[in-house]
């Protein structure tokens, strides 16, 4: 059984080796290959295994408000995954648990009617997974939205990171902007390429595999739910921990993640 490995953001494969390590060890007959991130990470990070590795470099996979960067990764992985492959699933923790869904969702986009032997992966394992985002070519034209000026609900209906857009000093340096599609959903979009904040009511569920979500019902809504709702739910698990939004740790979670990954995995065709 072969999985590709994804960290978060600011993290490194040292690193997510350490924080992996205890489950890998009761998984002995599965084979995990980590693919390091390229985009530096200056931020410092709060993961209890950062200071382990004060000396190492951190790493990204993508800047989240740059979507030809987002766009490029994602097909750089998949192109890695068609000539490392094949892969029986992939494993990603916060933003590798976002690219990891994105090209999921990507590959559902791209082949609506892909059977299960020309999907990329047979099942995923989500760890404090942000909600993937969608970049696709923009086929209608639209008008920048000032964001003060929606409401919260607005907001939530549009469906997209406003509150980051409002904050993010670097968001006016770039040729991207908040817009709202003809239907109310909201786009960041240079006018060529749009992105979008996937949601099951615009969306559905293009997830359809089988699936583990470990998260915490603590940690932020948009740090796991959203994507768990994207998935086929009678192919996902979920397994609620205790640790915001670092990761899980002790032989007794360790030993029950790696049962329910064994688990994902057997419901794999």
């Amino acid at each position: 059984m072969r999985l590709l490995c994804l960290h978060g953001r600011g993290s490194n494969n040292d690193i997510f080796r350490m924080q992996t390590a205890g489950f890998r060890s009761l998984l002995d007959d599965f084979e995990f290959e980590f693919v390091q991130g390229q985009m530096p990470h200056v931020e410092g990070n709060w993961s209890l295994h950062t200071t382990d590795f004060a000396d190492s470099k951190l790493w990204g996979y993508f800047n989240m408000l740059d979507p030809p960067d987002v766009l490029k990764t994602e097909r750089e992985l998949l192109e890695l995954v068609e000539e490392d492959g094949p892969f029986d699933g992939i494993l990603g923790y916060s933003q590798g648990g976002t690219l990891a869904a994105q090209m999921l969702v990507r590959h559902f986009a791209e082949n609506p009617k892909a059977g299960v032997e020309e999907m990329p992966f047979r099942f995923a394992i989500f760890f404090n997974t942000a909600t993937p985002s969608h970049v696709f070519e923009m086929k209608e034209e639209v008008k920048p939205v000032d964001v003060s000026s929606l409401n919260e609900q607005q907001q939530a209906d549009a469906a997209l990171f406003y509150d980051i857009m409002k904050r993010n000093p670097l968001l006016g340096k770039t040729p991207f902007y908040p817009a709202q599609l003809a239907n109310g959903r909201g786009v960041l979009t240079d006018g060529k390429l749009g992105m979008v904040k996937c949601d099951t009511t615009w969306d559905g569920q293009p997830i359809n595999m089988p699936t583990l979500h470990v998260r915490c019902p603590q940690d932020k809504e948009d740090h796991g739910e959203g994507t768990y709702k994207l998935c086929n739910p009678d192919l996902a698990e979920q397994y609620f921990h205790s640790h915001m939004h670092d990761f899980p740790r002790g032989y007794d979670e360790m030993r029950t993640i790696a049962k329910l990954i064994r688990k994902t995995a057997d419901k794999a065709v």
